[in-house]
């Protein structure tokens, strides 16, 4: 009998040395921002409380993405400017980018991780905006949050993965497939279990899980979204397969864009053409931010 993929996940996972987890001041600061009457001044004290995080805060505030007219220098500023939501998007982000720090030993370029979960989460919230449907913040961070499962899986089985990369250039599979001959399994299962030992919203485990499915009628709105946004990125070149700019650029995914345009359609995404039109400064804001986050 078959193992399943879950199975196989779970069996690799108890291999793990020592499991990631949530920074504690990051955790705590998104239960207060989730609640209904928060005290921003108890998110900053926090905040304050975890010195890197609060750096990555006013790096990342202070990033082209927020296209500030002033520099902010600190975190109870950054709080007041930006409000709640912003901020919550901001800290989840930051623990993405703990995740994907330069001194890990994954055979992965980190920064082109980065770049590719950024431009989903981006090209997502974008696309949202043209729909009265998805919200945008649950768009983002779901982007941010979708290859979590790869950055790990790629730290904790290095030597593995490094066969996964090598299968999936030498036999043209995107790394999902590559995953699947050498493990048995993907990040996808990895990254949903890892998200529920997190306890992320129900929502966010379901893009994880299921983004990279066969039959898009079967998934969730949000998560048939970042399956659409996540094409979209890999087709104008974000992608951790390849080291240099010119593979990266010159891979072809064989994305049908109107196939993509008519299944966006469907989950009531409007003014395409306006998003066409936007792709390009979409990308250039990607590079621009991650350039100046890992600069």
């Amino acid at each position: 009998m078959s193992v399943s993929p879950l199975a196989t996940a779970q069996t690799i996972m108890k291999t793990f040395k020592v499991l990631p987890t949530v920074p504690a001041a990051a955790s705590r600061a998104i239960q207060l921002l989730n609640e209904s009457d928060v005290d921003m001044g108890e998110v900053a004290d926090i905040l304050l409380s975890d010195q890197v995080m609060a750096a990555r805060v006013i790096r990342i505030v202070n990033s082209p993405l927020y296209k500030l007219l002033q520099e902010i220098d600190s975190v109870r500023q950054a709080l007041i400017y930006l409000g709640p939501q912003r901020v919550f998007e901001i800290i989840l982000t930051s623990c993405f980018l703990e995740l994907t720090d330069s001194q890990s030993r994954s055979p992965l370029n980190m920064q082109h991780c980065w770049e590719h979960a950024f431009g989903v989460g981006l090209v997502a919230k974008k696309l949202a905006s043209f729909s009265d449907t998805i919200p945008l913040d649950q768009a983002y961070i779901a982007g941010i949050l979708h290859d979590i499962g790869e950055v790990i899986l790629s730290q904790q089985r290095r030597d593995e993965f490094t066969r996964v990369l090598v299968l999936a250039r030498e036999r043209e599979l995107d790394l999902h497939q590559a995953e699947m001959e050498v493990f048995g399994t993907s990040h996808a299962e990895v990254g949903g279990l890892l998200a529920e030992q997190w306890r992320f919203p129900e929502v966010y485990i379901d893009v994880i899980k299921h983004h990279h499915g066969h039959q898009p009628e079967t998934m969730s709105p949000l998560t048939h979204l970042i399956h659409i946004s996540d094409q979209i990125c890999l087709n104008v070149g974000f992608c951790c397969k390849y080291e240099s700019a010119e593979q990266r650029e010159g891979e072809v995914y064989g994305v049908d864009m109107l196939e993509l345009e008519r299944q966006l359609a469907g989950l009531g995404v409007k003014r395409l053409s306006d998003f066409r039109s936007s792709l390009a400064e979409l990308v250039q804001q990607v590079k621009q931010t991650v350039d100046s986050i890992y600069g």
